[in-house]
């Protein structure tokens, strides 16, 4: 009921994106609350050289860099692409202002997103710069497990690539490691 409220009474554009598509490169600013309403995005920092890491997935119902729409130097920290087709919602941050300062709850929930948003990133920190390649993966294997209930067959539903992506390592440590485990 909220949301149909928030959505009757301001401003806001949506716009579809296709897996060819840029959405967004680092250093592009940020001046609109952005949700994704369908499909997924993947955030990637990459260096100068062309090597990445995948920093998240940005499924539908997220917000997109939420930490940096008010935020001084508002430019996203990473590139921003779309894994399969999708649309999102943009609202100009004045209106998202304004919007918030009428509403206690949405405000709420804005704050409490991005303050979980610090303990992502320091998760993310700690994987990628003090674990192992095989703890990286014990440890991812581990979430699946709980998420598939405990299961004791574990569906990995990413290839060695999107693996070796995501833990910022060449293919070939994810599958030695992979044997190993």
């Amino acid at each position: 009921v909220e949301i149909e409220f928030l959505l009757s009474n301001y401003t806001y554009t949506i716009k579809s994106y296709t897996k060819k598509d840029v959405f967004a490169l680092a250093k592009d600013k940020v001046n609109f609350l952005m949700i994704v309403l369908e499909g997924s995005l993947i955030a990637r920092m990459v260096s100068d050289s062309g090597k990445y890491v995948q920093i998240d997935r940005i499924k539908s119902g997220r917000a997109i860099a939420p930490a940096i729409i008010f935020a001084t130097d508002n430019v996203f920290p990473v590139n921003v692409i779309p894994d399969e087709n999708t649309e999102v919602l943009f609202m100009r941050k004045e209106i998202f202002l304004k919007a918030m300062q009428k509403n206690e709850t949405l405000l709420l929930n804005f704050i409490e997103i991005v303050s979980n948003i610090n303990g992502f990133l320091s998760k993310k920190i700690h994987t990628l710069s003090l674990k192992s390649i095989r703890g990286k993966l014990a440890e991812y294997i581990l979430q699946l497990s709980a998420e598939q209930n405990n299961s004791d067959i574990v569906m990995l539903h990413l290839t060695r690539q999107e693996l070796a992506d995501k833990f910022a390592v060449a293919r070939q440590a994810i599958s030695r490691s992979l044997s190993e485990l």
